[in-house]
Order: C-alpha cells, then sequence, then structure tokens
C-alpha cells in the first residue's frame, strides 16, 4: 500500500520536528509549499505550487484548503493507496507515549487493518461547537457570536449532499477530526472531496467573510472535513501540535529558511539568464 502524507508550509522546515519518527522517509512525506518563493532542500522531498501548472489560486485565506483542493484537482492523489496532511508545525511525536517514535509504523500498521480514516487532531465535537463559531447570513464578517453555529450550517449541507439525517444532538458526544490533519484511504478522499470542492466551487462560504480578515475559508472547511469525519470511528494518531511554533523556532531558523528561499531564487534566475544568453 503506498501513502502519502502532504506537510503543508509557507516556507518554514523544522527537521527536529521529523527526526523522532525512526521510519520518516521521502516515499511517505512531502513538503508541499504554499509561498509564491519556490524553496528546496537537501534532505527533504519539496513540492512547490509553481510546479503545478495547473494550480488553482484560491486566496491565502483559503489556508490548507487551497493545498487540499490542488491535490485533488491536480490527481496527484491517484498515485496513492492513502492520502493525508498535516501542517508544518506538527511534529510526527504523539501525545500518546506508546507510540512516541513510531509514527510512520503506526500509519502502516492502521493502514494494514484496512482503517479508512486516520485523525492527527482529535477533538470533543460538543467543545467545538461551543466555540460559538457562526456561519450565519445576518452576521457577516463576524466570526464569534450567539448567531446560527457554523456546524447547524454545515450539517445542513451534508445531509443534503449525503442524503442524510444526522442531527447535531446526535453527534454531541462524538470526536470530530479537525486542522485538516489527517489521513484516509483513496476512496474516502474522493468521496470526501465531492462534498468538499461543491462548497468551493459554488462559492457558498465567501458571503459570510467578504473581508478576508480571519482566513474564516480555511478555518470553516477543515470543520466541514471534521462533520465529514463523524461517518467513522476513526483512529486518533495525536501528533504533538507546536501552536506557538514562531517562539519556538529560533532566530537561525527562521534565517536559514529565507536563505533555502533565496538561494533556489538566485539559481533559478541565473539559469534563465544563462538560456538567454545562450
Amino acid at each position: 500500500m503506498k501513502w502519502k502524507i502532504f506537510i503543508i508550509t509557507h516556507g518554514p522546515i523544522v527537521e527536529k520536528y521529523y527526526e523522532n519518527d525512526i521510519l520518516f522517509s521521502n516515499d511517505h512525506f512531502t513538503f508541499f509549499n504554499v509561498s509564491n518563493t519556490a524553496i528546496q532542500h537537501d534532505k527533504f522531498d519539496i513540492l512547490n505550487k509553481s510546479e503545478i501548472s495547473d494550480f488553482i489560486h484560491l486566496g491565502k485565506w483559503y489556508a490548507e484548503a487551497e493545498v487540499i483542493y490542488n491535490i485533488y484537482k491536480s490527481g496527484l492523489y491517484k498515485d496513492y493507496d492513502y492520502i493525508g496532511f498535516i501542517h508544518w508545525d506538527y511534529e510526527l511525536k504523539s501525545i500518546n507515549t506508546i507510540i512516541n517514535y513510531n509514527i510512520s509504523e503506526s500509519i502502516g500498521k492502521e493502514i494494514l487493518r484496512g482503517t479508512p480514516f486516520i485523525s492527527f487532531s482529535s477533538y470533543n465535537f460538543e467543545s467545538i461547537y461551543n466555540q460559538k463559531i457562526m456561519l450565519d447570513e445576518t452576521y457577516p464578517n463576524t466570526k464569534i457570536g450567539n448567531g446560527k453555529n457554523c456546524f447547524d450550517t454545515i450539517l445542513a449541507e451534508f445531509n443534503s449532499y449525503y442524503k442524510s439525517d444526522t442531527t447535531i444532538a446526535s453527534l454531541m458526544n462524538s470526536r470530530i477530526n479537525l486542522c485538516s490533519a489527517f489521513l484516509c484511504s483513496r476512496d474516502i478522499f474522493v468521496d470526501l472531496m465531492g462534498f468538499y470542492t461543491n462548497i468551493i466551487e459554488k462559492k457558498y462560504i465567501e458571503k459570510f467573510d467578504t473581508l478576508h480578515k480571519y482566513r474564516f475559508q480555511g478555518g470553516l472547511l477543515e470543520r466541514y472535513i471534521g462533520c465529514y469525519s463523524t461517518k467513522f470511528s476513526f483512529k486518533e494518531i495525536e501528533l504533538i501540535h507546536h501552536y506557538n511554533h514562531a517562539k519556538e523556532m529560533n532566530k537561525g531558523q527562521f534565517f536559514q529558511a529565507k536563505v533555502n528561499r533565496l538561494k533556489y531564487k538566485i539559481k533559478t534566475s541565473l539559469t534563465v539568464l544563462f538560456k538567454s544568453n545562450q
């Protein structure tokens, strides 16, 4: 079984986040760079968005959703039996100390078992619902409040698309995937993307954040995935999420990331100049 997880980054790569996974391999992990400046790395596999000729730009307010959407639309997922995504500030180390250093091995075992969906970031649905993030046409450009809860709207869309009758009450004790941090079988991914792309392409959520103030589209779309994830008794492999990654990364790491981008830009410019002078 071939599986691939795209690590979504806008440039930074923190090597220490991956050194604890003793079976880490570029066969299984690729950094997807969403920055307009291409990067390269001697150690890791990098896919710059500029390398996808038909990349569809949705806007930075779509965050990781832009990558997930393009992996699907470009057909890149077809090369794998399982496809997944995490952010660059996730460490391949579990909060469960039993599998701390065996993330790739644990994933491989779940795939052999036929597990359809693995969540790397899970929460109790009730706690997320109680965040009071809205999706209410009467409160445009407002993220939190007492208007229509985003999950009331999302679930209505979900039920309409899948011809189901799931209720909010039935989900209150459920676990939910968030942060677009998951791995699933190709068939499940295709099924999810039918729902996901429908929401994106009809521009349904644009009217709720016309000012693009909160990167609302990306935040909402991870909740669409979350709602979809409740279809399964999914496996949880909780990865450590460095929410304060900007503080954790020292100045040297930020500087090195900038140097790597600059080196690639210079190399590309020199290549173009050389060819033009031939």
